[in-house]
């Protein structure tokens, strides 16, 4: 039997500014009517999921079943523990222990299905009796887990971010400023995840800033060394010299901030 719960705190904004901070998820706001009688998600930990165990070609259930079905076998104890007496008696997945579930980033997978199923874009969210769509969802891949002895189930806490709107179809206009909010509140979860910071912390003073390293006033000139007597080339060079015999050069370079005059004589 599987007791362990998914529980969901997020914090909410639109292009108007923020909405709410660290309010707890609850399934009656996706769809008050349909979801009331569930008040938590439930949580698989050790069984790494999928679409593609839903569907019926893997004989645990007789027909493909669309994302609403699922959701209800996360809401549901009895589906759920039902669809797991499934899983075992057909042997589709080996049974894990939970420090191989970790090593193997099965929670992390689990926990982004979950987020996947309730909160991908254009799904209903319901706040302070307002209906907003879910434009996305950002997750920083961080979780808490927390024992209740006396019930024999662990919570995995979470906390996400959405960005939301109003209304059915978003403008272009709407849509870019929403891209751009979800970016600039990524960088900044970034930001703080970097310096080991949460949310609620202000940032350090006197953060050391990037200089510019002055270049040399006098950089050193590569000069072409003349060839040795000898070398295969001494025939060509001399015959280049013959050849220019009456030409006088002369060039002035500056090397180290002098200048210095060099003449070729005939």
């Amino acid at each position: 039997m599987n007791n362990d719960i998914l529980k969901i705190a997020f914090n909410a904004s639109t292009v108007a500014g923020n909405i709410v901070k660290n309010m707890n998820y609850t399934p009656s706001m996706s769809q008050p009517q349909l979801y009331s009688a569930y008040p938590k998600i439930l949580f698989i930990p050790t069984i790494k999921l999928s679409y593609k165990l839903f569907q019926s070609d893997m004989n645990l259930l007789d027909k493909d079943i669309d994302k609403d079905a699922i959701k209800k076998i996360f809401l549901s104890t009895s589906q759920l523990n039902n669809f797991l007496e499934r899983v075992q008696e057909k042997k589709q997945y080996e049974k894990l222990s939970l420090e191989e579930a970790t090593k193997k980033g099965i929670i992390h997978n689990n926990i982004r299905f979950i987020l996947n199923l309730f909160f991908s874009k254009g799904n209903k969210i319901h706040i302070f009796q307002k209906i907003f769509f879910i434009n996305n969802y950002d997750w920083n891949n961080h979780y808490e887990m927390a024992s209740v002895n006396s019930m024999m189930e662990t919570i995995y806490k979470i906390t996400i971010n959405l960005t939301l709107h109003e209304g059915g179809e978003l403008s272009f206009t709407d849509s870019t400023r929403l891209s751009c909010l979800q970016k600039r509140n990524s960088i900044v979860n970034d930001y703080y995840e970097l310096l080991g910071l949460h949310k609620h912390q202000s940032l350090p003073k006197n953060l050391p800033l990037a200089t510019a390293v002055p270049l040399a006033r006098d950089v050193p000139v590569a000069r072409v060394l003349p060839l040795s007597r000898g070398s295969p080339d001494s025939a060509s060079s001399a015959s280049s010299a013959s050849a220019n015999k009456n030409i006088r050069v002369t060039s002035d370079t500056k090397v180290g901030g002098t200048k210095k005059s060099r003449k070729k004589k005939n």
